[in-house]
């Protein structure tokens, strides 16, 4: 994901990743609507996350947590 060219010929590739998560449903898994292109990286760390309800989008631009709920952003006493 640094830009590199990938240079392992298994991941050079595109890999199709369901839109909407097909979790098991074999008619959502097979309709081609519900199909994208990514890239093995995108798919592999972006996707996976949201697959498994995990933020992908949690933290500002330093890698800490935004939400105000979350044990680094509460005050201590």
């Amino acid at each position: 994901m640094d830009g590199t060219p990938e240079r392992n010929p298994r991941r050079i590739g595109l890999v199709v990743n369901h839109i909407v998560p097909h979790k098991g449903d074999q008619t959502l898994f097979w309709d081609r609507s519900n199909w994208e292109p990514l890239c093995h990286d995108d798919h592999d760390i972006t996707a996976q996350r949201e697959e498994h309800g995990r933020d992908t989008n949690g933290a500002d631009i330093d890698g800490r947590p935004i939400a105000a709920d979350h044990p680094w952003n509460r005050s201590r006493l």
